[in-house]
């Protein structure tokens, strides 16, 4: 897999070429063996297919994702396509009358397509939970082309303007892609119409052209443009030693993932892989923007460097000549999206003193075994937990362990499910007897349906430090059943906040916002 990208980092085509062998190799999967036949569906899923999207062979990206989910998945794969049907008879009657609606409405001829997503493209889209198949906006979308094959852009404003005045409109869903194309040429009008109170569709208004492009590039051009987005992500990760598991990782999360746009308020458009955070644009825009990042404004609000941006959002840096503290950085360390960034902060973070690395370290684990509600002590004091953690983390000792998370070489989220793991199932006959003593706490897993976290915030009790904590929440849209503050004298205070979650990434993110609140000096997960 290296030595294929590592070519192709010089001509695409060859990736090209190795896409058309793993087609053969898809359409010929029944002859193998069914575990080999599993390994190939696998890393279909996981390296062809976001190659096939990137590289705007639909159709074989779609010929991919049907061979091969149901062969990795297997039952739930069955399962996950029963579901979908059904939602997809309940809805299609309201769908077509709706493209019925568009034809009498729009006042010119048109070609309506109702595009659907594969069953794979939707699992990924909800995380495999079926529930969040409620949300109709998740599923397919109208693409809209005027029959005119000479037809201008401008016919397409004067469609979406037929289309807005026939359906009601969720307000702030237009995506103006003429005006502002993406980075790989990509052109259209993007907006989202309501059906009934409940049931959103989207809608995608394009031009022949625009839609014969966006379905077959020019790919004789594409790929001699060495500027563009595929050969600059290749090359970057290129640049570093990185081992093989690590390579995997990065190709899937910085060349691989998808991509989004963001804007600058000059009107630069930087593209970014999915979650990508502030720290990631930091980067991208200028490496020497980093020193003195301390926060990013998105759409006009402040926020935290940590959080992640979304397609379309418009952000700006906001720097200062103070330096960030290093409690802060160990977090973004952790934080970051893209290999560059993360590399960056990793190679910056060697110059500091060995013991404040495994301080910063050993404080990450301490917060993250916080926001499950998993002891401490027992990660940090026994050495039987610790040598198990070693060996599944494959370092060296702990004290390697703790100094590889506060430099973010090693993702505390692979430590602590290490530990969790260790905790729920022990190894070894001298924890298991602990366990049946009662001595090893259980995991604590949050509900994936709306639940009740308790937490207990300590600050300086300064001017301005309820609306500051209160806005972490405000900004994630997550509620609040009750805030309770105490005065600590002589200058402290502490808040009880009761909160409803719906999943741990949510919960995880604003707990790390709410550390990086100035004057804040410890977040407890209580229940």
């Amino acid at each position: 897999m290296r030595k294929m990208l590592l070519a192709a980092s010089e001509d695409l085509r060859v990736i090209m070429i190795k896409l058309a062998d793993r087609l053969h190799n898809v359409e010929t999967l029944d002859a193998l063996p069914a575990e080999k036949q599993q390994r190939v569906a696998r890393e279909t899923l996981d390296i062809y297919v976001p190659f096939a999207r990137l590289m705007g062979l639909w159709w074989m990206k779609r010929c991919f994702e049907e061979c091969c989910f149901p062969i990795a998945f297997g039952a739930q794969a069955e399962e996950w396509r029963k579901v979908v049907l059904q939602r997809r008879r309940e809805l299609d009657g309201a769908r077509r009358e709706c493209i019925r609606t568009l034809h009498r409405v729009i006042r010119m001829p048109v070609d309506i397509e109702l595009s659907s997503m594969t069953d794979y493209e939707l699992f990924l889209k909800c995380g495999g939970d079926s529930r969040l198949l409620e949300h109709t906006a998740m599923f397919d979308s109208i693409l809209i082309v005027p029959k005119d094959s000479d037809a201008s852009p401008e016919v397409c404003y004067l469609v979406l303007g037929d289309v807005h005045g026939g359906f009601p409109v969720k307000s702030a869903s237009f995506r103006d892609l003429i005006g502002q194309p993406l980075t790989n040429g990509y052109q259209g009008l993007h907006t989202t119409i309501f059906l009934s109170h409940n049931h959103q569709l989207r809608v995608r208004i394009q031009t022949k052209r625009m839609h014969e492009y966006a379905e077959m590039r020019k790919y004789s051009s594409w790929m001699q443009d060495k500027d563009n987005d595929l050969y600059r992500a290749l090359n970057s990760l290129h640049q570093r030693y990185l081992s093989h598991d690590q390579y995997i990782q990065e190709l899937k999360n910085d060349v691989l993932k998808e991509k989004i746009s963001v804007f600058t308020p000059a009107g630069e458009i930087v593209t970014l892989p999915a979650g990508s955070t502030g720290i990631d644009l930091a980067f991208a825009l200028n490496p020497d923007f980093f020193s003195r990042l301390t926060g990013v404004r998105v759409n006009g609000a402040e926020q935290e460097v940590t959080r992640p941006l979304h397609d379309g959002d418009t952000a700006e840096l906001i720097m200062t000549a103070q330096n960030v503290p290093e409690e802060y950085r160990a977090i973004w360390r952790q934080r970051a999206a893209t290999g560059n960034a993360r590399g960056a902060m990793q190679e910056e973070a060697e110059a500091l003193p060995e013991d404040q690395l495994m301080e910063e370290g050993r404080t990450v684990l301490t917060h993250e075994c916080q926001k499950y509600r998993l002891p401490v002590w027992w990660m940090l004091h026994l050495q039987q937990v610790q040598q198990k953690l070693c060996e599944a983390c494959e370092s060296r000792d702990f004290p390697t362990l703790l100094r590889d998370v506060g430099t973010g070489l090693l993702p505390a989220q692979r430590v602590i499910k290490v530990y969790s793991d260790i905790l729920s199932r022990p190894p070894s006959l001298f924890l298991h007897l602990l366990k049946v003593l009662n001595l090893l706490p259980t995991l604590r897993v949050l509900n994936p349906k709306a639940t009740l976290v308790q937490l207990e915030v300590s600050s300086e009790d300064r001017p301005g430090m309820v609306h500051d904590i209160t806005k972490c929440f405000a900004d994630r849209g997550v509620n609040m059943s009750r805030f309770t503050a105490y005065a600590i004298p002589p200058k402290d205070a502490l808040y009880k906040i009761w909160l409803e979650v719906d999943d741990f990434e949510e919960f995880s993110e604003l707990y790390d916002a709410l550390l990086q609140v100035p004057s804040v000096k410890a977040v407890l997960r209580v229940k």
